[in-house]
């Protein structure tokens, strides 16, 4: 992969990570701010919309860590290179995930 291709790539985990966190705080203050608002919900209600939001949180935090952990790789000069083989990722799977850690044929075995 060239450089300009990582330059390309790092902007848009940059972008990614700039979206990811900005989704985290709407979620947790949306959360936040719908607290006590409905007085008829039941204890269960509310606590199954909890867990939801919990749960969306766990998973926006969870990607943006994915985001974080690649832009380590950008920086370390290990970016598009498989964790597993030792190969590069191929082009197509890190315009569709670019947080990727494996190449086509390791996320295969999985």
């Amino acid at each position: 992969m060239t450089t300009e291709e990582i330059a390309k790539f790092e902007e848009s985990l940059l972008a990614l990570r700039d979206q990811l966190s900005h989704e985290i705080k709407d979620v947790i203050q949306g959360a936040e701010m719908g607290e006590g608002e409905d007085a008829g919900d039941t204890e269960t209600d509310e606590s199954e919309e909890r867990g939801i939001v919990q749960a969306e949180a766990i998973a926006l935090k969870d990607r943006l860590h994915r985001v974080l952990d690649a832009l380590e790789r950008v920086k370390a000069g290990t970016y598009g290179t498989c964790e597993l083989c030792g190969g590069a990722i191929e082009r197509a799977i890190l315009e569709i995930d670019p947080e990727s850690r494996a190449c086509m044929a390791c996320k295969a075995k999985k």
